[in-house]
This record gives C-alpha cells, sequence and structure tokens, in this order.
C-alpha cells in the first residue's frame, strides 16, 4: 500500500521555525541591558534613535522587495507598538537594574492573557493561575530592594509599559494573521523601527536646548551591535513568531530572557542578582511558565 502523504508537508517546518524565531529573540535581547549600560554617556532617546535607524539599515533593502506589503504594514497603528517598546524599554535600563527591567518586561505574557480576555477569549484556567503565580515572584523579587527611589521606580513603570507594547503587539500581529490581510513580520518591523527612530528623534531635539550631540567614536561599535544584534534581529525574529504562533506563547517564550540578561549582565557588567531576590525570580519564571506549558487548546470562547 502506498503511503499517504503529509496534506500540509511544510507546517512542521513553519512552526518549528516560529519556535525557533521566537527562541532567538529573548537571547538577544538579553544584550540589550548591556548594550545601554556601556553607551551611558550618550542621551538616552539618543541610543534609541540610534539602535532603530541602524536597524532599519540593515533591514531597509529587503523590505524594498516587499513594497505592498510595507505600505500596507506602515498604515496599521500595530507597527508603531514596537516603536514605543524599544523607547520604554530603553528608557527603562537607563534607570534600573538590566536584571530587575528584564524580569518585569518579561511579564508581557499575563498582559497577554488579560488582553485575550477583553478580545472575548477566556484563557483556561492553567493561565490564569500562571498569571498570578508571575505576579507575586514580581513582588517576592522587587521586595528585597528595600528603599526605591524615584528614578528606579520610573524604571519598573517603564519597563511594564514596554511589557505592555510588546503584548499588544503580539496579539495585534497574530490577529491580523488570522484575517484575510495579514501583516508581513519583515514589513512590520521595519515600520515600527522606523517610527520609532522619528519619534524618538523628535522628543530628543526637542527636549534638548541645543541640537548638538557629542557622540564619542569609540561608542559606535556598541551602538552599531545594539541596533543589529539586539534591535533587528529579536524585532524581526518576534515578528515572525507572533505571526505563526498563539500570541500568548510567543510572549511566553520571553521567559528565557531574564536569565540571558543576567548571565550577560553579570559577566560583562558585573550586575549579579541579590541572592534574596532569586526566590522571587524563580517563583515569578515557574508562573510564566504554566502559562506556557498550558493546554493546546490554549483559548476558549466566551
Amino acid at each position: 500500500m502506498d503511503r499517504v502523504p503529509n496534506p500540509h508537508p511544510s507546517r512542521q517546518h513553519l512552526e518549528s521555525t516560529a519556535l525557533i524565531a521566537g527562541l532567538l529573540a529573548p537571547v538577544t535581547w538579553g544584550l540589550t541591558g548591556v548594550f545601554v549600560r556601556l553607551l551611558h554617556e550618550l542621551p538616552t532617546l539618543a541610543i534609541v534613535a540610534g539602535r532603530l535607524f541602524i536597524a532599519v539599515l540593515a533591514l531597509g533593502p529587503w523590505a524594498v522587495y516587499r513594497i505592498r506589503e510595507f505600505r500596507y504594514a506602515i498604515r496599521s497603528p500595530v507597527a508603531a507598538l514596537m516603536g514605543a517598546y524599544y523607547i520604554l524599554a530603553t528608557e527603562a535600563f537607563a534607570r534600573a537594574p538590566v536584571v530587575e527591567v528584564t524580569l518585569l518586561i518579561g511579564c508581557a505574557p499575563v498582559i497577554t492573557v488579560v488582553l485575550e480576555l477583553l478580545r472575548g477569549d477566556r484563557p483556561v484556567r492553567q493561565q490564569v493561575i500562571g498569571a498570578c503565580v508571575t505576579v507575586l515572584g514580581l513582588v517576592l523579587f522587587l521586595s528585597p530592594a528595600g528603599h526605591l527611589s524615584a528614578d528606579r521606580m520610573s524604571g519598573y513603570l517603564l519597563a511594564l509599559g514596554a511589557a505592555a507594547a510588546s503584548a499588544t503587539y503580539a496579539v495585534g500581529l497574530r490577529a491580523r494573521a488570522q484575517s484575510e490581510r495579514p501583516l508581513d513580520p519583515l514589513a512590520m518591523t521595519v515600520c515600527g523601527c522606523l517610527l520609532g527612530a522619528i519619534l524618538s528623534s523628535i522628543l530628543l531635539f526637542w527636549g534638548m536646548g541645543n541640537p548638538g550631540l557629542v557622540f564619542p567614536r569609540s561608542n559606535f561599535v556598541y551602538l552599531a551591535l545594539l541596533g543589529l544584534v539586539s534591535t533587528a534581529v529579536p524585532t524581526l525574529a518576534f515578528g515572525v513568531a507572533s505571526a505563526r504562533l498563539p500570541s500568548v506563547l510567543t510572549t511566553s517564550l520571553g521567559v528565557t530572557t531574564p536569565f540571558f540578561a543576567a548571565f550577560f549582565a553579570g559577566l560583562i557588567l558585573k550586575e549579579w542578582p541579590a541572592l534574596t531576590a532569586l526566590p522571587g525570580a524563580v517563583v515569578a519564571i515557574a508562573g510564566v511558565v504554566m502559562v506556557l506549558r498550558s493546554p493546546a487548546r490554549v483559548l476558549r470562547k466566551v
């Protein structure tokens, strides 16, 4: 008897590619805080504008071949969310420790569950429990810090804003992927970076009394690496994963980001997290893993 061919021979390959992309994003995003700290001589908005313009220059030539998708993507409000994410995240890294900011941004799956609920999709019980465990872990993780300065607290709030932006981006991109007019991940990456670069440049020059900006030549390498390794690559990878995987799963893959951020920050910046904060981090990560390991029937219509 002849073997019946697989009716969807490329589907498994596409899902594997999406999972690899979803894991590549947190690895490369884990270096963001390190590069931002190494560029401490520059204004934060200058770092944001520089990294996003470099990402646009790197990916722009490929977007030219998809000019129709680019024109369609730039009209979507979803594209601006990733630009907002980079502005908020970079500002947060400049104000609070790298690992703490990364962990707060990593709570995006919890926000994703809430957004899906608002869209009329009811998460399964395991997702709700995982979200509550994550919040508890974040409280335990941040409590050993003791007195919180206003600058550090603002970093926490900016990190939560970045988490909300990335969660909304994933939900929006996934929703459009399931519609008749899906958004192209590459076009969305270029659009998001371009809009973020323009906005951060406007805010930079508007907030500076003197438009002159001293840019140390020695920092160009760090800025180029930030733009290529920790901006262009993870944004494109996150977009591919968001378009092909459930949004809760995509954002939950970011559970590994704190591990990479802690390793890179400790190795390069000697900024290891306090031992008293580790139990809270473990609890928070366990909560996100519960969301990640939720049943395949992730969402149920109300």
